[in-house]
């Protein structure tokens, strides 16, 4: 709500432009049933989504997480001792 507003509001009513409101009762109750609160939302955990484990010869890389296409291509050529691209 913007304050203007309700300044315009309250000037309005200092001016006499609104008739006089009359008051109704009013009671609070405690509700009927008890409201369940709402679960927590799951804490996104900090551990890797996955993982990879490439092996030749006697060199093994793990890459944990969700790595880049480009990342895993360069890994498979250094592993591969090429420079060119991999299928």
């Amino acid at each position: 709500m913007n304050p203007n507003l309700v300044f315009k509001w309250r000037r309005a009513l200092r001016a006499g432009e609104y008739d006089p409101v009359d008051l109704l009762p009013v009671t609070v109750e405690a509700p009927a049933q008890e409201i369940e609160q709402p679960a927590p939302a799951p804490v996104a955990s900090a551990a890797p989504a996955g993982a990879i484990e490439i092996s030749v010869g006697n060199t093994r890389v793990r890459i944990e997480g969700s790595p880049h296409e480009a990342t895993l291509l360069l890994v498979l050529r250094m592993l591969r001792g090429t420079s060119g691209p991999t299928a």
